[in-house]
């Protein structure tokens, strides 16, 4: 068994496009108003082509899941939290961190604790993206 992080947004295609040019998502399975699925369901079912039922995808190997919330309404995303921890001797897991979290402010992410040496890690820093969430990276 496992966890997945599962984000409401009130535009997943936007969060969707931005986390895949800024995030570096991959992988990215949307099931979409726009579904043939929708076509013979009631008109208080009925959705606007662009609303994501769910979508899945992947950023540095994990898996997180999303969808819009119903008729589109604003939602608070702050206090969801993604975090990557990594082992701060592999290396090659420390330059994706690093990547990860300079593509992301690059990207227009806001870091609310720069990537660095804490008291409690080698490697730690926090950003806050447009769509409320925050991620964060902490070496082990």
């Amino acid at each position: 068994m496992k966890s997945i992080q599962y984000f409401n947004f009130q535009n997943s295609l936007s969060a969707l496009n931005f986390y895949e040019k800024h995030l570096g998502a991959k992988n990215i399975q949307r099931l979409g108003g726009d579904d043939e699925m929708f076509d013979h369901m009631p008109k208080e079912y009925q959705v606007d082509d662009d609303f994501t039922m769910h979508a899945s995808f992947e950023i540095l190997g994990e898996t997180f899941y999303c969808s819009d919330t119903m008729d589109n309404k604003k939602i608070d995303n702050s206090g969801a939290i993604a975090v990557f921890t990594f082992d701060y001797t592999n290396e090659a897991d420390k330059d994706k961190a690093v990547a990860f979290f300079n593509k992301a402010i690059e990207g227009g992410c806001k870091a609310t604790m720069p990537l660095g040496k804490t008291e409690w890690s080698k490697l730690y820093g926090m950003f806050n993206d447009p769509f409320g969430v925050t991620w964060m990276i902490n070496s082990e």
